[in-house]
């Protein structure tokens, strides 16, 4: 798959204008990611998003459809999945998709890549089930980088 990834910067085959949310949202978190020195990466499709630091931390953002997109983290080579945070009975293989918009998938990504612990950082999302199970993020929460645009 390594193969497949391009790295930001890459040209933007859309002008601004016609934009989605979709767009403005990854467009922002390949611009943050690459400025706080992410190394963020992008399959061309986007149906996979890379990024990590030199210091181990590590986030992939598997695009799953209207699920949302499944994060893959990781801390110096040791996974961190998010079904055991949940009690899910498939434990380690449980898939949890962060749900959209992907402002909020970009919200878990950086601040993971930032340093914040998963307890943590699951606290800005609520558990809203399904299948595969997902999360969303708390209305209230901000995301300093991403909505300083808003």
């Amino acid at each position: 798959m390594d193969d497949d990834l391009v790295a930001w910067p890459f040209p933007t085959l859309k002008p601004e204008s016609s934009w989605s949310e979709y767009d403005r949202d990854f467009i922002d978190y390949m611009r943050i990611a690459y400025a706080e020195g992410f190394r963020p990466r992008s399959e061309r499709s986007e149906c996979c998003i890379d990024a990590g630091e030199r210091s181990g931390r590590h986030a992939s953002l598997v695009y799953r459809g209207r699920n949302g997109w499944e994060p893959w983290l990781s801390d110096n080579g040791r996974g961190e999945r998010l079904g055991p945070h949940y009690n899910l009975p498939l434990g380690d293989s449980a898939c949890v998709c962060v749900r959209p918009p992907f402002r909020a998938a970009a919200h878990l990504a950086l601040e993971w890549l930032r340093g914040r612990e998963l307890d943590s950082l699951l606290s800005d999302f609520e558990f809203v089930g399904g299948f595969p199970a997902g999360i969303t993020l708390r209305p209230d929460v901000v995301s300093p980088s991403l909505d300083a645009r808003d």
